[in-house]
């Protein structure tokens, strides 16, 4: 083994070759349909070309949440009178910011979350815009706060006046376990949080003593001054941040897994072939702990294992929202889906993820989509046996079930 080889990240070799690999997503078939000559993403102005991309990809408008904070590829024209809004759905993302380009976060079947630029600042008359893979986007988003796998990333920081962000004074990576008091710095949120307080909508000093760590801060109105550039106006839903906080947690373990399992059996495939053995041969143990490991942590996810619990006080949001992200929703004969929502104590009534219908969990490898299932099936009939999910009450599980066995084909 080289050095070189010794320090690459594990989704650069096989089967992955992450980087020079081509991509299929969602996006890169809307490119390739460009190319073909379809009038597409022709809009006049930056709006207009945003509105008919998340038109195409059947993203809502209404998922909007704002960002004031400089962390992105675009950090010059970020500020919080230009923040950058991001639109998402159950299989991407998009970020824009005013006079700048869109970013792109969709899903390959095997490589997971793949980067592109939407380069409207680049296009000219006449001519196709040009949808760009990003690759600079790894530094950030296949970094430590990724588990050193592409994947989705979560900021919260305290950002001064121009929306640089003051690091000395803290910053939290979001997950599924944070407290609302460490979610939110440098982003706009509307909407409430009963007597719970968040770091949104604050604009943080930092101390003249550089020896003291920690800024002043000032709140400011929720939502930039001027929502007028924006597809839905001022609106950076607190239930929409939720929601994203939920997907990109859940997201992550899926990529994680999914990369990790088709190493381990391309590894076995070529450990096999280089012994004459049959391919088809039973993993090896270490393997098959490997894809347990895997799945054990997928379901966590899914089950949203160590969130954080709001109290009686919960979280209230627009109805525009609300009602966009539970369109469509796959219920049972009662009328149930796992996108209802509870908003206090939890976010969901039934706490088995909605992305379990995604396409990015469809792709999972067999061998392990089996065993995420296997164990999904057994904490839902038989809880007592599972201990690290002794917060699924068991009306909860029978709900979960019910749902899952009039919607889920398998």
């Amino acid at each position: 083994m080289t050095l070189a080889f010794a320090f690459e990240p594990s989704f650069e070799r096989a089967p992955t070759n992450y980087s020079v690999t081509k991509a299929v997503t969602p996006l890169t078939k809307i490119a390739d349909r460009i190319a073909n000559g379809e009038p597409l993403l022709n809009g006049k102005t930056d709006r207009e070309v945003l509105s008919q991309l998340l038109a195409l990809l059947e993203i809502p408008k209404e998922s909007q949440v704002i960002v004031y904070s400089k962390t992105s590829a675009q950090n010059s024209r970020i500020s919080p009178r230009t923040p950058r809004a991001i639109y998402f759905s159950d299989n991407a993302y998009f970020g824009w910011v005013q006079n700048g380009n869109i970013e792109a976060m969709t899903f390959d079947e095997k490589l997971g979350p793949v980067f592109h630029m939407v380069k409207l600042r680049e296009r000219e008359a006449g001519k196709p815009i040009e949808i760009a893979r990003e690759r600079s986007c790894l530094n950030c988003h296949a970094g430590s706060a990724t588990r050193d796998f592409p994947g989705g990333l979560f900021r919260s920081v305290h950002s001064d006046e121009r929306g640089h962000p003051i690091f000395h004074a803290g910053t939290f990576r979001t997950n599924l376990e944070s407290p609302l008091s460490e979610r939110w710095g440098g982003w706009y949120v509307t909407g409430t949080s009963g007597k719970q307080t968040h770091l949104g909508n604050i604009i943080a000093t930092e101390n003249a003593d550089r020896n003291n760590s920690e800024a002043s801060m000032e709140r400011i109105d929720p939502g930039p001054r001027d929502g007028t550039p924006y597809l839905a106006g001022k609106s950076s839903d607190i239930v929409a941040l939720m929601i994203f906080d939920h997907q990109i947690h859940v997201h992550n373990a899926l990529t994680q897994g999914n990369v990790v399992a088709r190493q381990t059996l391309y590894r076995h495939a070529e450990m096999r072939k280089a012994f004459n053995e049959d391919v088809g041969k039973e993993l090896s143990e270490t393997n098959q702990k490997i894809l347990d490991g895997q799945a054990t942590k997928i379901v966590r996810a899914l089950f949203s294992a160590d969130e954080f619990h709001m109290g009686n006080d919960g979280i209230e949001g627009s109805l525009e929202f609300q009602k966009a992200f539970t369109k469509g929703a796959l219920k049972d004969d009662e009328h149930r889906s796992l996108r209802d929502l509870r908003l206090f104590d939890r976010v969901f009534k039934c706490r088995c993820s909605y992305l379990i219908y995604s396409d990015v969990f469809a792709h999972l490898p067999d061998e392990l989509k089996s065993r995420v299932l296997t164990r999904i099936h057994g904490v839902l009939t038989n809880a007592a046996a599972w201990p690290d999910f002794d917060y699924l009450t068991s009306s909860e599980c029978h709900r979960i079930l019910n749902i899952l066995e009039s919607t889920y084909p398998d």
